[in-house]
């Protein structure tokens, strides 16, 4: 997919890392972005920004004050708006040469076919059913899906998608929806969300820019450091693959 002169002028910097293919590869991407809050505030500009040349965003909740803190997308302009919508406005302003298409509702099994038709998911809702989701769509459609999570003290990150290799459902097999704590119930550093998925979104455009694999890794964000952790594949994990 050739790139303009100003798209040329615009990556410049990236082109001189990679090469002109690279950026290539990278306009003719599409990515499914599912949860446009504190970790879709940090990744959705920074895919956007890059070069990815087509992305979805799903989510069904509305802009409120209380999202300003940390979902750097939005303005207070931005109160009442869909968050899906908002983001398209602010992504489009950030880069015009990509294609941005919203979905003002939560992702659910009806939208297989919008996640079949992605190059890569990154995951960043505050939903452990949706992730679950995801996980099980990612094995069945062989996709790279990145999903992340935020607490008041610790992130996390995992790269899934291949047969007999790690899930998410490894690390987490079954988890109460209304037990697990959040942002409303416990609070959370404005900052926080950033280094989360700022590392998500570098991560994901390597991904798309040499197709890495999927190691068997758990990022694990604590506080002021990050480690990585290798994990394997759990012999009775009821995942669909």
């Amino acid at each position: 997919m050739a790139l303009t002169k100003e798209e040329i002028e615009r990556y410049s910097r990236q082109i001189l890392l990679h090469g002109l293919p690279a950026q290539e590869r990278l306009k003719a991407s599409r990515v499914l972005v599912i949860g446009a809050g504190g970790l879709g505030s940090a990744t959705l500009p920074l895919l956007a920004a890059a070069g990815v040349g087509a992305i979805d965003i799903f989510d069904g909740d509305k802009v409120e004050r209380v999202n300003l803190g940390r979902q750097t997308l939005f303005r207070e302009s931005d109160i009442g708006s869909q968050k899906a919508d908002a983001s398209a406005v602010f992504l489009r302003s950030l880069n015009p040469y990509i294609e941005i298409t919203p979905y003002t509702k939560m992702f659910t099994l009806a939208d297989s076919g919008i996640f079949a038709a992605a190059d890569l998911i990154v995951e960043g809702s505050d939903s452990i059913t949706a992730k679950f989701l995801i996980n099980d769509l990612a094995l069945r459609f062989k996709k790279p899906a990145f999903i992340a999570a935020l607490g008041k003290a610790q992130g996390h990150a995992m790269l899934v998608g291949a047969a007999n290799r790690a899930c998410y459902r490894c690390m987490f097999d079954v988890l109460n929806e209304d037990t697990i704590p959040n942002c409303a119930t416990e609070g959370i550093l404005s900052t926080f969300p950033a280094v989360v998925g700022s590392m998500v979104a570098h991560a994901a455009v390597e991904q798309l820019l040499f197709r890495h694999g999927f190691p068997d890794q758990f990022w694990v964000f604590e506080k002021n450091h990050c480690r990585k952790v290798q994990i394997k594949k759990r012999q009775n994990c009821n995942h669909p693959a």
